[in-house]
């Protein structure tokens, strides 16, 4: 039986679906065998989570110096890391996560004697998701070993979907190089002063014809474009509203950069834009979840896949280990908290 149930950003559709334990004993062996590999990769990822974050705290507030983690950790906020034009991508990769996830909980609980309750959807604010209902009595008085694998399941189904999208990315973005599109443009810059402009797409520099990221900031160094003891200059080809126009940049001794920023370009950019969120999405997912936290909220709390798997073992060590875990996960998730950044996401 259907049930909607609405709070302020918050709509949760019950569908009265639940689903039966796994029947067939081979497959609920085979099931519960990879149950065990899905808990050895929560735990591999929570350890390298934490390498992540005392790594990235070291470099921000202990060393200092440049880093690719430098940046932090960039939430997910429409309008501020997220613009509006890129939303639809992040909107689809997290429903498919989501979905991925709850029913990769459903399927290891359901091979560990566990049956499912309910199922349903949800809509926060407006972000969609998904989310399976185990049988709680039946799930309380399973094995510690049960539970574990049904905690571990959804962070392992992110991971490998991830890694299946990037794998899947690596293998089609060669193939779809288009060159390389300015992002923006330092104003006052020799790239302003010439007329380029955010929207257009490289084409060739002095006659040379660029198709990636790399091959581009190569030539520029090579032709004095990034050094402020060199002047230089630069005719490019560039392709804007469909015309192909031609550019010369000069760039004076003094000057170390031409003044743009610019990202690589592909045909279908639709396809390598949404293959890009589904493994970014998913990878950051599967991460983030397998961290042991715990997060207070009005009338309940929000408890990750990683806290689960934590408390049930530490609570074996009492009471007070139990407390000290709790306090644990909170001090994480402040650290979590101190190191966000809310640099602009952009997709390919």
């Amino acid at each position: 039986m259907r049930k909607v149930t609405s709070y302020p950003f918050l709509l949760i559709i019950k569908t009265g679906i639940g689903m039966d334990v796994i029947k067939d004993k081979r497959k609920a062996t085979f099931v519960s065998f990879l149950g065990w590999s899905f808990l050895a990769i929560s735990i591999g990822l929570m350890i390298y989570f934490y390498y992540l974050i005392i790594r990235l705290f070291s470099i921000r507030y202990i060393t200092g110096g440049a880093s690719g983690l430098s940046g932090g950790i960039v939430p997910l906020i429409p309008g501020i890391t997220i613009s509006f034009d890129q939303l639809v991508y992040f909107l689809i990769a997290i429903g498919i996560a989501v979905i991925a996830h709850e029913l990769s909980h459903a399927l290891v609980a359901r091979a560990e004697g566990i049956p499912i309750k309910d199922s349903g959807f949800l809509l926060f604010a407006f972000i969609p998701a998904a989310f399976v209902e185990p049988d709680e009595s039946v799930m309380k008085s399973s094995s510690p070993k049960s539970r574990l694998k049904v905690y571990s399941a959804g962070v392992a189904a992110n991971l490998l979907l991830g890694l299946l999208f990037l794998a899947i990315f690596a293998m089609i973005a060669p193939r779809l190089l288009n060159g390389i599109i300015i992002t923006s443009i330092v104003n006052g810059s020799p790239a302003a002063l010439a007329g380029l402009k955010p929207g257009m797409t490289i084409v060739s520099v002095n006659g040379t014809k660029i198709l990636t990221l790399k091959h581009f900031m190569s030539y520029l160094v090579a032709a004095g474009a990034e050094s402020k003891a060199t002047s230089a200059r630069l005719l490019f080809v560039v392709k804007y509203h469909g015309l192909i126009q031609n550019v010369s940049v000069f760039k004076p001794k003094g000057a170390a950069h031409i003044g743009i920023s610019v990202q690589q370009s592909f045909r279908l950019p639709w396809l390598v834009s949404i293959i890009t969120a589904l493994y970014l999405i998913n990878i950051g997912f599967a991460l983030i979840n397998a961290a042991p936290l715990f997060i207070p909220l009005p009338g309940g709390v929000l408890q990750s896949d990683g806290g689960y798997i934590f408390l049930e073992v530490i609570g074996k060590l009492g009471k007070k280990a139990m407390n000290a875990g709790f306090v644990f996960e909170i001090f994480t998730l402040l650290i979590i908290i101190s190191l966000l950044s809310f640099s602009p996401i952009r997709l390919p």
